[in-house]
């Protein structure tokens, strides 16, 4: 006797046994019970969700023979059963659209149902596929299809209903078929191998489950595949290494690297487990489900049920999800999937895929510019949340406003701080030239612009806000220090830095407490430690250390972090500085000396020659100094 594969021996037949489908179930069984049996039924779905199972099972309920009318429980054993459940009854008509896609198919189908089924109640004609046929033959089905004999019943399925004509669609009651929930399919292929007497752990029945994507027949026809390879046991191991997946382990331990943002393990693990057979884009969706999950339980906690982990324990994911932001593990995401898209016609695919772990690595690295604005005092460092209003434009001097439901919408009004100090209840218009946020420019030339703009940032100095709305910060673990004792304030924050934040100690290396006025402590890094102390500024670092030092202090106090001038020479201080009158007049005699020639007939506008002298005063500015450190920017031209 043949084999028969364990998506046909275990289909469902009745509607009891139907998995992932009960409101079909339930709606079909409702309406067999009140006898509101419509004529045409259209079934939609993805494949491997049960639509011609629950046709061969409807079938069955209108011509089982051991009930006089129709019945929600078929027996199973009458002739009328058996053959429809092994698709041969003469009375249920089983039709490939695929094949049949012409009027003539269309029209021997109408010929027949004008006769009388030969033994059963009902002729039932199950057409699968039903989006193949042509629109002739859709147009040649219609009339059928909406008065029917009495006696006979049409049963539509299909995975594409968006190409059935709406004509179709208006003579049929549509049920759609949902994809399959993974826990369902597990629990159905646990009792498959209990039947087939098959030890199976439970994780591996889990990861064949997922492979399933929501199809169970996808998921018994790859159970029916691995049993062949690896016989009567299933592990998560063996189910791994037939699949070509990567071990579950594997990559918690390169998202473990990832988060800590060490590049060349990072590289070392991608290389390892690219060399054992997995492809790039295999990597790349293991990847996106594992941040997923991290995701998913960030935000829901370890007690969510949308998320499913073989082969690792919730526990140990959920600790690590602790040590990513929700924003950075979303980005993540859209990030690898543009990756798995341009890999499959990438010709240095390697190239790509390495560049991305790196940039996946160094995301701790990035500055939003939020922060940056914050650090440049343009913005409130706390974070800054609008209510949603709908933009209008103004058809005067196309102003951009936000829309108020009593206010006209050329009106424009403030930007509301949520969660900010209470000094920082709109966000103030800057004192210069440049135009405000939604609004069009129109002032003077644009060197009047620089110039002004290069005034308000030289007279405006940038400092760490200071915190003083927050109550004072005491601990009974760290004792108050002396403030004018820098050096051992700097060890008794290395200290408590050690204990509360581990990750931040290696940024205080090379930093020195070189002031303390008015709140706020100054912590000078040498050259050569810039790149720690433009990491410590970022993502909540200073923050961080900014609370210990306010602990240690028994007081708030805000944090400044500086780097030392290279090139600072010994007379260079504060003392030696010119008086603010000469230096207004040296900087108009530059500007006169440095401004081009122009003429009127040339219709120019006056510019300054970019000097050595010139690009090092610009780059005293904080915004450009940001923009040159972070960037990379250099300065080309001034107008």
């Amino acid at each position: 006797m043949s084999y028969t594969v364990l998506a046909r021996r275990y289909r469902s037949n009745t509607f009891d046994e139907l998995v992932g489908q009960a409101h079909i179930a339930q709606t079909l069984t409702n309406a067999i019970k009140s006898n509101r049996i419509a004529h045409a039924f259209l079934f939609t779905g993805t494949r491997g969700t049960g639509k011609t199972s629950s046709a061969r099972i409807l079938a069955k309920c209108l011509n089982c023979e051991s009930s006089d009318r129709p019945t929600t429980t078929p027996c199973g054993k009458c002739n009328s059963c058996q053959s429809i459940a092994r698709g041969d009854d003469i009375d249920v008509i089983e039709i490939d659209a695929a094949s049949n896609t012409g009027v003539d198919n269309v029209r021997e189908i109408i010929e027949n149902a004008q006769f009388r089924p030969a033994r059963a109640r009902f002729k039932v004609y199950i057409i699968d596929e039903v989006h193949m046929l042509s629109k002739s033959a859709f147009n040649a089905l219609l009339k059928t299809l909406e008065e029917p004999p009495e006696h006979v019943k049409f049963i539509l399925a299909t995975t594409e209903v968006e190409k059935v004509l709406p004509t179709i669609l208006s003579r049929c009651q549509r049920y759609d078929f949902r994809n399959i929930p993974t826990r369902e399919i597990a629990a159905h292929l646990k009792n498959v191998c209990q039947k087939e007497n098959i030890q199976a752990d439970d994780d591996a029945i889990l990861l064949v489950a997922k492979s399933g994507a929501g199809s169970m027949r996808d998921a018994l026809s790859l159970l029916d595949r691995l049993l062949s390879a690896s016989g009567d046991r299933l592990t998560t191991e063996t189910i791994e290494q037939l699949l070509g997946l990567p071990k579950g382990q594997q990559i918690f331990d390169l998202v473990e690297r990832i988060g800590q943002g060490k590049v060349q393990d990072v590289l070392t693990s991608v290389d390892q487990i690219l060399t054992r057979g997995l492809s790039a884009e295999t990597l790349c969706s293991s990847l996106i489900d594992h941040f997923r999950n991290l995701l998913v339980l960030k935000a829901c906690g370890k007690q969510t049920t949308l998320v499913e982990i073989p082969g690792l324990s919730v526990d140990q994911v959920f600790q690590q999800a602790q040590r990513f932001e929700p924003l950075i593990l979303s980005q993540n995401i859209v990030i690898l999937e543009e990756l798995r898209r341009q890999l499959r016609s990438a010709f240095a695919g390697r190239a790509l895929l390495d560049a991305t772990m790196v940039r996946l690595a160094l995301a701790g690295e990035m500055t939003r510019v939020d922060d940056l604005l914050a650090a440049l005092g343009q913005m409130p460092s706390e974070g800054i949340k609008k209510k949603y209003k709908p933009a209008v434009i103004s058809s005067d001097a196309g102003l951009v406003s936000e829309a108020s439901p009593t206010a006209p919408s050329s009106v424009m009004e403030p930007v509301k701080v949520v969660g900010a100090e209470s000094s920082h209840t709109e966000i103030p218009e800057e004192k210069d030239d440049l135009p405000a946020v939604g609004r069009v420019w129109t002032g003077g030339g644009v060197t009047s612009v620089f110039q002004a703009f290069r005034q308000n940032a030289s007279a405006r100095p940038v400092e760490a806000p200071i915190l003083k709305s927050d109550p004072p910060l005491h601990s009974d673990n760290l004792e108050p220090v002396d403030p004018n004792n820098f050096t051992q304030l700097m060890q008794r924050l290395h200290a408590a830095v050690s204990e509360q934040v581990p990750t931040l100690v290696g940024f205080l290396e090379g930093g020195q407490i070189k002031d303390f006025q008015s709140d706020t402590i100054t912590l000078e890094y040498p050259p050569d430690y810039q790149a720690s102390a433009r990491m410590l500024d970022r993502n909540g670092k200073r923050e961080s250390v900014q609370k210990v030092l306010s602990q240690l202090l028994g007081r708030s106090v805000g944090l400044k972090i500086l780097v030392s001038e290279t090139d600072q020479k010994p007379s260079e201080n504060k003392s030696s500085a010119p008086a603010p009158e000469d230096s207004k007049v040296a900087s108009f005699r530059r500007e006169e000396v440095l401004r081009e020639p122009t003429t009127e007939s040339s219709g120019g506008s006056q510019g300054l020659t970019l000097t050595p002298e010139l690009t090092n005063e610009l780059m005293e500015n904080p915004l450009i100094r940001s923009l040159s450190e972070t960037f990379g920017a250099r300065i080309v031209k001034v107008e």
